[in-house]
């Protein structure tokens, strides 16, 4: 059909009210479904640079446009017929136009200049014709999605599951039941360092979620992608320049319910007032530091009743010069939040001649959290012919200032209602912050080869200066409860103990350099494409650790009184006046080059890849610790030959099959690899010099249908056989350790795993509503050896080994979404509900003493409503069913059944309650 025979006459039969005149206004949508389609480009064919796209409702705006006169409206979307419209500008008509699917262009969308990425439609043909496999989410989702920062999102693809710290904050991804480590993260392609002080995994919970134009999770890897992911590769694709100018901003406030309990308080200290370089770097290491050299801001602990209101806003602004080949965009985003939890925690060991853990001691945690968190983006484009120069750069920056109040009570002193109870106040401020600016430029040379190449400087750097620690001890007389200012106690004695004030920095610079060379041809009757290229990357390491230890200069000293106030009423003396030892003091480098090779073939019938990547490795750290081990270097290296293939069948143009195969690796990081020693939170922590690589061989299979451009129904199975994984575990040795203890924290390889599972994802839509669903079930086994004594001894049995699931690993993950877009008057719902199945949280070394963490089901609701002026009112309410956490063991030493909150089947380790969370706020978009 000629494309210009579609007549004005039946589209303007289609038109709405009357709009000012030297304006044209329109809305595209889906002649079949009624869909807007957003994204659609609409042009004047008589007068040059006159274009507008379609918002998220599908209309449109030409402005500036003369007061009279006729023009023809060019209508163009990827994947739908082309069509002209005549338009009277006088007439001030509305109108409403229709386009129908080009059916011949459906399998594959090739668009030349540029593409529209920010819609569910964008969303769902990049997983459609991608290589490897792939889940992709878009702007348009993640903007109406309940979720603030990246992690908040993430948890709503189909096999992921976010692991949370101690205070409830989902920070880290874990990919079809492979935990946090076996998982890399990009920004726009890109490698960029962690500010983690541990580990080389970036958190997620500081990247806010409105900088990003799409989120692409991938579960399988071709040989131009670095080998070290075996659950997956998250991809943090930031704003692009778009094709007109464009402006947004948006501004919220809310709060959370947390603080609303009469029991619960605001806590913060004086953060304004530390001493923000440890002595020893201030000084020097031969300065002999004492109480006067530390500032007395953090032990002077302030209650509140609640802390301010929540708040977000954020900008973004865009254009085109130079006759569009010019491409500038500036984001920038802020949140200012404040939480808090609730945690109990049992202290567990395991006594000689038993068989099941008991509680050593009890303790109530209350936790107060301030988070500040700020992003800024800049990206610039140029356009010359077939050549394509970016400009990248980013700056994210998180301030958290962390009160801890804890009280703790050792169950062999209880006696009926009279015991000793300790009661420690910890607080920090830690920032964290990343730097990346990346060039990159792609160069066609003719029709047929392309080389492409991009350098990276990155910065990630942590600082937690004047972490403070202190603790009370009290006798304590007709006590009902368990915290220190409980009514229904007397508190007849009230004695200081210790404190110790720690300062921990660290840094991670990353260079690196990527070229590619690919080269297009045609071989028995095929698309052929061959692709090459080599990386090198470069990166430096600094960590420094310093602890000073106080005891009070009056150990017999009675405090007055039961209040916050009694902290500052203590005298110390400096116990560790040079600064502690710590191994935690380190320099390390790493050296990676890659080099690959790969082939894909496409044709009417699908896609045939392979490819072949090789690694080299060279880690390298030098102990700068005073005392010991001052100068001592360790080293690893080694060479890794990484093979992946892949097979897509297309057997109609709506749906692929899909087979891949590839092998990855998971290096150990630096802060493993340490042979260092230091009391962590709740344990003593190793490092493991032996630490060896993990080699993971992966396979999957999956079914893909689109019925729609809107709708789509994935189902597919996975495998995976691990070789060394890693896994932190508690290991027993026989020899005490510098903390006294002879039980440590280490990672470890751990023999052999498998991890297998299915997943299916679906999305559907009738008319306004959608539904959004998936599952994922995942099943793995390692088994390892194990302690136990025997019964009644305190003599080991031999040859005891147990099978269990990898770490973090969760066998049920769901998450359901009820979608409401009314197109009509501006009304967009989400009522989002995920589940995440029992987990393996902490290995013990003692059979069935492992800890698990219960099933969590959680409920978020999101909402907006636009208005024809730009503007959108937004609500985003978080945890509505108010979900509590649980830890427990598997097992149940009778002796534990008397405390409070224990249960017949199960020992209770912890529970954590995090509370509502709710923001309200108003978007704007020009």
């Amino acid at each position: 059909m000629n494309l210009k025979t579609l007549t004005v006459t039946y589209l303007a039969a289609m038109t709405a009210t009357a709009a000012t005149a030297g304006n044209i206004i329109g809305t595209v949508k889906d002649k079949a479904t009624g869909e807007p389609l957003i994204g659609t480009v609409v042009s004047v064919k008589e007068i040059k640079d006159m274009w507008a796209t379609t918002g998220l409702d599908g209309s449109f705006t030409l402005n500036k446009m003369p007061d009279e006169g006729r023009y023809t409206l060019v209508i163009r979307y990827m994947a739908y017929k082309t069509v002209e419209v005549s338009v009277d500008v006088a007439d001030g008509k509305k109108l409403m136009i229709p386009l129908e699917e080009d059916t011949k262009t459906l399998g594959e969308v090739v668009i030349k200049g540029r593409q529209e990425n920010r819609t569910d439609r964008s969303a769902l043909l990049q997983e459609k014709n991608a290589t490897g496999v792939l889940n992709v989410m878009s702007a348009q989702t993640i903007q109406l999605s309940p979720d603030m920062n990246v992690a908040g999102v993430l948890q709503r693809v189909s096999g992921v599951t976010m692991e949370k710290d101690a205070s409830g904050e989902a920070s880290y991804a874990i990919l079809r039941g492979m935990d946090k480590r076996y998982n890399y993260t990009l920004v726009n392609g890109v490698k960029i360092p962690s500010p983690d002080d541990k580990n080389r995994y970036i958190p997620l919970n500081i990247f806010p979620s409105d900088l990003m134009d799409r989120l692409v999770v991938a579960k399988s890897l071709t040989a131009d992608m670095e080998g070290d992911a075996a659950g997956g590769v998250v991809d943090m694709v930031m704003k692009d320049a778009p094709n007109r100018r464009m402006l947004q901003a948006n501004a919220a406030v809310g709060l959370t319910d947390y603080f609303m309990h009469s029991d619960r308080q605001y806590l913060s200290s004086d953060r304004a007032d530390i001493t923000r370089k440890a002595p020893y770097e201030a000084f020097g290491p031969n300065y002999k530091a004492s109480a006067s050299d530390f500032a007395a801001g953090p032990t002077r602990i302030a209650a509140h009743s609640m802390p301010a209101p929540n708040f977000s806003a954020g900008v973004a602004a865009g254009d085109r010069f130079w006759d569009k080949r010019l491409g500038v965009m500036v984001a920038a985003s802020m949140q200012n939040n404040f939480r808090g939890t609730e945690r109990t925690y049992n202290t567990m060991d395991m006594a000689s001649g038993e068989q099941a853990m008991f509680v050593k001691a009890l303790q109530h945690r209350y936790y107060s959290i301030h988070d500040l968190t700020s992003g800024l983006h800049a990206k610039l484009d140029l356009l010359l012919g077939d050549n394509k120069i970016e400009w990248y750069n980013m700056f994210i920056r998180q301030r958290s200032r962390n009160t801890r109040l804890t009280s703790s009570v050792t169950t062999e002193y209880i006696t009926a209602t009279d015991y000793t109870q300790n009661d420690e106040t910890r607080s920090f401020e830690q920032t964290q912050t990343v730097l990346a600016t990346h060039l990159k430029g792609t160069h066609h040379m003719g029709e047929r080869f392309t080389i492409d190449w991009a350098g990276i400087f990155s910065e990630a750097r942590e600082k937690d200066p004047d972490r403070t620690y202190l603790t009370l001890t009290s006798s304590v007389a007709n006590a009902e409860g368990q915290g220190m200012w409980d009514e229904g106690k007397t508190l007849t004695k009230t004695q200081p103990m210790d404190m110790e004030r720690r300062y921990q920095h660290n840094s991670d610079r990353d260079m690196a350099g990527y070229v590619n060379f690919a080269l297009d041809t045609r071989l028995l009757g095929s698309d052929v494409k061959w692709k090459a290229g080599a990386q090198y990357r470069r990166k430096v390491r600094e960590n420094r650790y310093y602890s000073y230890l106080f005891n009070p200069t009056d150990i017999s000293q009675k405090l007055p009184g039961n209040g916050f106030d009694v902290f500052d009423d203590i005298s110390w003396k400096c116990t560790t006046p040079y600064s502690q030892a710590s191994q935690l003091n380190y320099n390390s480098k790493e050296h990676i080059g890659g080099t690959y090779a790969m082939v894909t073939m496409k044709n009417r019938y699908g896609e045939l890849y392979a490819g072949i990547r090789a690694e080299h490795t060279n880690q390298i750290y030098t102990m700068l610790q005073k005392f010991r081990n001052m100068g001592q270097v360790g080293e690893q290296s080694y060479w890794d030959w990484l093979p992946s293939a892949s097979l897509k069948w297309t057997p109609t143009k709506n749906m692929n099959l899909r087979l891949s195969y590839y092998r990855s690796i998971n290096r150990p990081g630096f802060y493993e690899i340490v042979p260092y020693q230091i009391m962590g939170e709740e344990y003593t922590e190793c490092g493991n010099p032996a630490l060896r690589r993990a080699r993971i061989d992966n396979v999957d299979l999956r079914w893909e249908w689109f019925p729609s451009p809107s709708e789509q129904v994935l189902a597919g199975v996975f495998y995976k056989y691990l070789r060394d994984p890693i896994e932190q575990v508690f290991v027993t040795s026989d020899s005490k350790l510098v903390s006294g203890s002879n039980t440590f924290y280490q990672p470890q390889n751990l023999g052999n795993a498998k991890n297998m599972g299915f997943e299916v994802d679906v999305l559907k839509f009738i008319r306004h509503f959608g539904l959004k669903a998936n599952y994922t079930y995942t099943h793995s086994t390692i088994t390892t050896a194990k302690r136990q004594y025997k019964a009644g001894s305190a003599e080991y049995e031999h040859g005891v080994t147990q099978t269990r699931p990898l770490v973090n690993q969760a066998p049920h993950t769901a998450n359901l979404s009820l979608l409401y877009r009314g197109t009509t008057y501006g009304w967009n719902a989400q009522l989002a509900a995920s589940y995440t199945g029992t987990r393996l949280v902490i290995v013990s070394p003692f059979k069935d003493a492992d800890q698990w963490d219960k099933g969590t089901f959680g409920l978020d609701l999101s909402a907006e409503k636009r208005f024809a002026c730009g503007l959108s009112l937004f609500l985003k309410a978080n945890n509505l069913t108010d979900t509590k956490r649980e830890r427990y063991i598997k097992t149940v030493n009778e002796s534990n059944l008397k405390y409070e909150g224990q249960k017949a089947d199960r020992t209770i380790v912890g529970t954590y309650h995090y509370g509502r969370t709710l923001l309200i706020g108003v978007r704007y978009s020009l």
